[in-house]
C-alpha cells in the first residue's frame, strides 16, 4: 500500500516581512511660510481697520503752569514750601530782599543804617543802577578797543593787497569805516559815563553805611535795623525783607533757587502747576477734520501702557506745525489741526499730571 506524504516537497509560498515605514519629516519651511503669511494677513487686516475705521493722532500732556520771577535782582532768604507741596492762592512761597551793593559804603553817597528808612530806598536804587550802567559801558569800551586794535593790525596787510589788486578798495574802506565807527561809539560811551557820574553826585548824600549793636539779629547771620538787612558773612546790605505769595492754587513742581542764593531778574525761582484741569493737546491731520467735533470722546494711550478717556473741549482756529518730537526729520513740515482734550473727572486729571509734556496716542472709532 502506497504511503501518503503531504510534505514530500517544500512549499513554494514564502512569507515576506513588511518593511516598517518611517514617519515623514515635517516640512518646516512650509510651516514657517504659512505662519508668516498668516501674520502678514493679520497685519494687513489690522492696518486697514485702524486706517479706515479709527481716527488716530499724536498728543502731548500739558499742565497749566507759571514760573515765578522777580522784576529785580534779589537774594532768596527762606523758602516756606518744598517741591511737591500743594499751595492755595495767597500762601507765602518765599522771603527775599534786594541787594543794595557793598560798593555804596565806599562812596560819599552812602546811607547811614541808623537813620535809613524805606523812603530812602530810591536813592540806593538810583546809585546802584547808575553804577551798573557805567560798568556795562566800560565793558563795551574795552571790547571796542580790542576790535580797533585787531582792525588796525589788519589794515597794513589789506593795503598791500589793494595795491596789488588782490582785493577791492571797498574792503579796505570797510575796515577803516569800522574803526571810525568804534572810535565814535567809545567817545559817546565816555561822555555818557561822565554824565552818569554827575547824576550819582546829585543823589542826596548821607554818611557811610554802618550797623549798631542795637540792631535786631535773626540768628542766621542777618542784622536788621530801620528796614535795612545786613549779612555779616558776605558784608552785604539788603533792602527790607519782602514776601512773595502764590497767585494761584496748585503744586510746587520745582524750586530753581535754593535759600541764600542770588536770583537775577531773568531767572526762575520756582514753578507751580495746576492739578486741574490737565489737558492734552492733540494734533490731527487735516483730512481727519470731518470726523472730529467738540464733545467727542477719545481713547488715550499713555507711555506706561495705561489707558484713559477724554473729550474734545475746543479747536484752535489756526493750524499748527507738528511738534518736533512727532515730526520725522526727513519729511516736510506737517500742518495739523490742534485740539484741547480735557479729562472726564478730577481723578483722571490727577493721573494725567504724571505725564507732563509726554507724548500720548489719541484715537476714536469714526462712527462714534
Amino acid at each position: 500500500m502506497k504511503s501518503v506524504d503531504f510534505q514530500r516537497n517544500k512549499s513554494l509560498i514564502r512569507v515576506v516581512k513588511e518593511k516598517v515605514t518611517k514617519p515623514k519629516k515635517k516640512n518646516w519651511d512650509k510651516i514657517v511660510y504659512i505662519c508668516l503669511l498668516f501674520l502678514i494677513l493679520c497685519f494687513a487686516i489690522y492696518y486697514l481697520v485702524v486706517k479706515n475705521l479709527f481716527v488716530t493722532a499724536q498728543g502731548q500732556v500739558l499742565i497749566e503752569a507759571i514760573n515765578i520771577r522777580l522784576t529785580e535782582d534779589a537774594r532768596i532768604l527762606k523758602h516756606y514750601v518744598a517741591e511737591g507741596d500743594s499751595v492755595n492762592m495767597g500762601d507765602t512761597l518765599f522771603c527775599y530782599a534786594n541787594s543794595l551793593k557793598n560798593d555804596l559804603e565806599n562812596t560819599d553817597n552812602g546811607v547811614n543804617l541808623k537813620s535809613y528808612n524805606s523812603q530812602d530806598n530810591w536813592a540806593l536804587k538810583e546809585i546802584f543802577n547808575l553804577r551798573k550802567k557805567i560798568t556795562l559801558n566800560k565793558v563795551d569800551i574795552d571790547k571796542n578797543f580790542i576790535l580797533i586794535k585787531n582792525y588796525e593790525a589788519e589794515i597794513k596787510n589789506l593795503t598791500n593787497q589793494v595795491i596789488l589788486d588782490a582785493l577791492p578798495r571797498t574792503r579796505l574802506d570797510l575796515v577803516q569805516n569800522e574803526i571810525l565807527k568804534l572810535n565814535t561809539e567809545n567817545q559817546k560811551l565816555f561822555a555818557e559815563n561822565s554824565e552818569l557820574n554827575n547824576f550819582i553826585k546829585s543823589v542826596p548824600a548821607g554818611s557811610k553805611l554802618t550797623y549798631s549793636a542795637s540792631s535786631i539779629n535773626d540768628g542766621n547771620g542777618y542784622i536788621t535795623n530801620n528796614g535795612v538787612t545786613y549779612n555779616i558773612y558776605s558784608d552785604e546790605y539788603l533792602s527790607e525783607l519782602r514776601y512773595f505769595k502764590t497767585p494761584m492754587s496748585g503744586i510746587v513742581t520745582r524750586i530753581h533757587k535754593k535759600e541764600q542764593e542770588v536770583n537775577f531778574k531773568e531767572e526762575d525761582i520756582l514753578s507751580i502747576h495746576k492739578q486741574f484741569p490737565t489737558t492734552i493737546k492733540g494734533f490731527f491731520y487735516q483730512e481727519d477734520l470731518k470726523y472730529i467735533k467738540v464733545g467727542d470722546l477719545f481713547n488715550i494711550d499713555f507711555p506706561d501702557g495705561t489707558k484713559s478717556t477724554g473729550y474734545v473741549k475746543r479747536f484752535y482756529i489756526a493750524t499748527y506745525n507738528m511738534p518736533d518730537e512727532f515730526q520725522k526729520k526727513y519729511e516736510p513740515t506737517t500742518r495739523t489741526i490742534a485740539v484741547d482734550i480735557y479729562p472726564l473727572t478730577y481723578e483722571d486729571s490727577k493721573k494725567w499730571c504724571a505725564f507732563h509734556k509726554m507724548g500720548v496716542v489719541i484715537s476714536k472709532f469714526i462712527f462714534n
